[in-house]
């Protein structure tokens, strides 16, 4: 954490622009822009910044943002839960229907089913984020009029967010899936419990699919921490007022503390979401667990 919180600063300080003048104006006099940057601390060399920024972390701040003097860590306490709303909702569309759709891809008989699914998935994994919410926006609120275009708020205004986000998701976990259960499919125990006259429901719920499983969850843990760590495209061009918007307007405005204090919350959610994909991993593989006993 404290590398990344060096190279964030350093990056931070090396954006073009004066904060104090976008407070301000560049018309102001000397002696107010002097005022500023001593009220912001902006007066004291890089090296005395820094350490008083690791003097606030040590005391569990985030510092104050420049333009509205409200503690960071208050407002990213209540855009944490917007964007793990919007995160949830992207893996409950993308999760089920990944797995669903990579399943059929590897187990049916047809060639062509499989060559469709395929292909839908590239083209959802080439297709920009930016350009799908646009196009969704266009069909699904202007033309049909079925949910609104952007906003925060209930169920109404997290669809089209949600549906733009998991779409690269769903691609992925596709691919994934499909390519995992094809590789387990040959494996010995599988062929052996076909040969015990084991149901087919049975054999790829419990022999394949579960196996399959393990590659899939790394790519869910993956997605589901960079969704914590904000979706800032989707949440900009939808109005969703989570951490992702927030960071963004904080690179807007030059408001650094803003900027700290988001890189530092999404690397933490990013890092626990992880190790709670290795935990999981345990439950998945049994070898994991019988590695761990034996040393």
């Amino acid at each position: 954490m404290l590398g990344i919180t060096l190279i964030t600063f350093a990056l931070t300080k090396a954006l073009p622009g004066d904060p104090v003048y976008s407070m301000v104006g560049e018309r102001s006099d000397p002696e107010t822009i002097k005022r500023i940057r001593t009220a912001l601390g902006a007066d004291k060399g890089i090296v005395d910044q820094y350490r008083g920024y690791l003097l606030l972390l040590l005391r569990g701040e985030l510092g104050r943002s420049y333009y509205t003097n409200r503690k960071v860590l208050d407002d990213i306490r209540v855009k944490v839960p917007m964007t793990f709303m919007l995160a949830a909702g992207a893996m409950l569309i993308a999760v089920p229907a990944g797995i669903l759709m990579g399943l059929a891809a590897a187990l049916s008989s047809r060639v062509r089913t499989d060559r469709i699914i395929t292909g839908v998935s590239v083209i959802g994994l080439s297709l920009p984020v930016f350009w799908s919410g646009l196009m969704l926006m266009y069909l699904v609120s202007l033309k049909l009029k079925i949910l609104p275009p952007s906003g925060t708020g209930g169920l109404r205004y997290l669809v089209l967010p949600a549906l733009t986000l998991s779409l690269p998701a769903m691609a992925t976990l596709t691919r994934i899936t499909r390519t995992s259960v094809n590789e387990i499919t040959t494996m010995m125990y599988v062929r052996t419990a076909r040969a015990k006259g084991l149901s087919e429901l049975r054999i790829t719920v419990v022999h394949i699919l579960r196996n399959a499983l393990i590659p899939v969850a790394t790519v869910i843990g993956l997605d589901f921490g960079s969704y914590l760590s904000g979706a800032v495209l989707t949440e900009t061009i939808f109005g969703w007022d989570g951490i992702g918007r927030y960071a963004m307007e904080g690179i807007m405005k030059r408001d650094y503390p803003v900027i700290m204090g988001c890189v530092i919350v999404s690397t933490l959610s990013f890092v626990l979401i992880n190790l709670l994909v290795d935990i999981v991993y345990h439950y998945l593989d049994p070898r994991l667990r019988l590695y761990g006993t034996d040393r």
